[in-house]
């Protein structure tokens, strides 16, 4: 939490620095690859498809919270022969465990277990760090044009087949990225690079494509204090490259 910048210096400044890390990195807590493909066979090299997913507590109960069109590459890889799917290191059949699903609204909610909940985010794991995140309201409040968004996920252009059963995720975020519009069930925010300043090690990808279903959270202010707070809102369904506009759902309209 921190005190909401009075002046557009101050939040530069602010965002410049470590606290300017420290939100790029937030909304990646509580996301992890979702990703599925032929079994892998020793000699050939891994060969996957790759989307995001929100990790969710709501009620006691943990939930992985990515798109249809995700699942829908699945159930398309299922034809072509014996398939694995896979939230990070945790195997699963998110068929049969699919809470609800909306092809319209592009969502798939994933009940999850609690020993598949342990080890989606499994300390020392392959993403060492993640956690579900448990809204404090169900649905979430509104956002409004004009308001920042903090998201995440993994881009498949930073996926790489390291043998042919391991794979590495590059990530990629935003600590606080417009909303420019918003819709009845989604907003949108448009990438305005001009003002951006960049964070981390990886290149920039060219594409952000496969951070379907990654997770997107409102910044909030609190009108007295000023203090500085997120809640989750949606999850990023679509991304127009032609005009860098980023679809995101609002998690208001998910099934529970």
């Amino acid at each position: 939490m921190c005190e909401k910048p009075k002046t557009f210096e101050e939040a530069k400044a602010l965002v410049g620095g470590p606290l300017g890390v420290e939100m790029e990195k937030y909304p990646l807590k509580f996301a992890t690859a979702a990703y599925f493909g032929a079994l892998p066979q020793r000699g050939t090299p891994a060969t996957v498809s790759s989307g995001t997913a929100s990790l969710l507590l709501l009620n006691g109960q943990h939930f992985a919270l990515t798109c249809s069109h995700v699942l829908n590459g699945y159930r398309k890889c299922l034809g072509n022969g014996p398939s694995i799917f896979q939230l990070g290191n945790c195997a699963l059949d998110p068929l049969a465990q699919l809470r609800f699903e909306d092809e319209k609204l592009d969502y798939a909610l994933i009940a999850l277990t609690e020993d598949q909940a342990n080890e989606v985010a499994k300390v020392g794991g392959a993403f060492d760090g993640t956690f579900f995140t448990e809204p404090v309201q169900w649905p979430p409040g509104e956002v409004k044009q004009g308001e920042f968004v903090a998201f995440g996920g993994f881009p498949g252009e930073l996926r790489e087949a390291v043998s042919f059963d391991k794979i590495s995720f590059g990530s990629y975020s935003s600590g606080a990225s417009k909303v420019t519009s918003v819709g009845v069930d989604y907003l949108v925010c448009q990438f305005e690079r001009d003002y951006w300043i960049t964070h981390g090690y990886e290149d920039e990808p060219k594409t952000i494509r496969g951070m379907s279903g990654g997770p997107v959270f409102a910044i909030r202010h609190n009108g007295d204090s000023g203090i500085m707070t997120y809640e989750f809102v949606g999850h990023i369904f679509e991304f127009s490259e032609s005009f860098e506009l980023l679809y995101v759902r609002l998690a208001r309209v998910v099934q529970v």
